[in-house]
């Protein structure tokens, strides 16, 4: 008997994650095994291989549910209405009171993924967001942010593993002014010549951070006096949004997360 191909292991991955997307998450590996007809085994490896990459996040004894990577890619093939409807607008009102570009991040494992993003009209010079960008959380206001509301020993695992040597040190107390102040700060530190600002977007049950949103743009119009000014429309953005995201994302959401706008056949269509 011929042994299993790349592509045979590929096509069951694929099959894992749209039958976790159709499933009330966080959902057991059972539940999941069984909905799509396989092995515990097989459905397991197939879940840590989509881990390693961000497609599925693991939530411990509660099961598994999407990543902010399969999210980003479902609104790159087909937008997922749940996520939109709910972020979309405060996204645009945002933009329109900043005058600067505002983007959407959603945690995935180690990494955050950009899903979204608004452009006010009245701004000739803003910066097209890509969707899909993915950075380790160590990296820059949107990550740190998001890095600064994990529980310690995460934080402590995440740093070492992507943070360079000189940075290590510092990061720590720069992560307890980002808790204090509720925002972080950067300065071309992903992108040269952009600043930007980011709030977490907390899980109102754990405390946890599900995302970020920020405000970037070229620096010479984003100074530190103006981020400063536009931290206030910033929390409170993530304010409104953050309790309706946690029904969508949230690992502790008992709602059933609807399906991505994507089925194995469409991915085999492309391929």
């Amino acid at each position: 008997m011929a042994g299993e191909t790349q592509e045979d292991g590929h096509i069951r991955a694929l099959r894992v994650l749209e039958t976790l997307a159709g499933l009330q998450q966080p959902a057991t590996l059972p539940t999941i095994a069984e909905q799509a007809q396989l092995t515990k085994t097989k459905a397991y490896r197939a879940l840590r291989g989509l881990q390693d990459h961000g497609f599925v996040d693991h939530v411990g004894h509660s099961g598994y549910r999407i990543g902010s990577r399969a999210v980003a890619l479902a609104t790159l093939i087909g937008p997922r209405p749940a996520l939109l409807q709910i972020a979309r607008p405060v996204l645009i009102r945002l933009a329109a009171q900043a005058s600067e570009t505002v983007t959407l991040h959603l945690r995935s494992g180690e990494h955050r993924v950009l899903v979204l993003g608004a452009e006010p009209a009245s701004n000739p010079l803003h910066a097209l967001p890509i969707i899909g960008e993915r950075s380790p959380l160590t990296s820059g206001c949107v990550g740190q942010a998001i890095l600064a509301f994990l529980p310690a020993d995460e934080a402590d695992h995440i740093i070492r593993g992507h943070a360079p040597q000189p940075a290590r040190r510092g990061l720590p107390a720069l992560l307890s002014s980002i808790r204090e102040q509720s925002y972080a700060l950067s300065f071309s530190d992903n992108h040269v010549g952009m600043n930007g600002i980011a709030a977490p977007l907390l899980d109102p049950t754990g405390g946890t951070a599900l995302g970020s949103i920020a405000i970037a743009g070229v620096d010479s119009r984003l100074p530190k006096q103006t981020l400063l000014r536009l931290a206030a429309p910033l929390r409170a953005a993530c304010a409104d949004l953050a309790p309706r995201l946690a029904t969508v994302l949230g690992p502790n959401s008992s709602m059933r997360l609807e399906s991505l706008d994507v089925t194995i056949q469409d991915f085999l269509g492309r391929s």
